[in-house]
């Protein structure tokens, strides 16, 4: 079982490395003349992302192809999945409710127009990607841990 969680954890390491270097890779593309490339790449992303380019961090005056936050889970994502990889992913019921907290904060300011920056949410994205491993991988244990008997 422990063998299946490692497949599902490499997988998800590798759509979310797909997303956040596809939407880094469209402003070069852009830059260096690959418009239909840079075009397709985004409009495959648009389905993962409102794409709001003021809410986007912009490489050689093109905006990146997802938004600062969405930038961040699928990077936070990646990251903790390599964590998770070598079973150093572990986190307290208590800083895990405490760091939801912070991205709910984070979360309700915008939805009530107080603008957070960019820095900002791309750090609580960051924090969401690793809440979302955190969570995949806390359940997956608990089913190795089930079936291990």
């Amino acid at each position: 079982m422990k063998n299946a969680r490692n497949i599902l954890i490499t997988l998800l390491a590798l759509y979310s490395t797909f997303f956040w270097l596809s939407a880094i890779a469209v402003p070069f593309l852009s830059h260096f003349g690959s418009y239909d490339l840079s075009a397709k790449l985004s409009y495959t992303l648009s389905n993962a992302c409102h794409q709001n380019p003021t809410r986007s961090f912009w490489l050689l005056g093109y905006p990146v192809s997802l938004c600062a936050r969405c930038l961040g889970v699928y990077i936070g994502t990646t990251v903790s999945c390599l964590i998770a990889l070598f079973n150093k992913l572990n986190i307290s019921l208590k800083a895990f409710i405490i760091i939801v907290f912070i991205c709910s904060a984070d979360i309700i300011l915008n939805l009530f127009k107080i603008n957070t920056g960019n820095i900002i949410r791309f750090c609580t994205g960051l924090i969401m990607g690793m809440l979302i491993t955190f969570t995949i991988n806390f359940i997956l244990k608990k089913l190795e841990k089930k079936y291990e008997n």
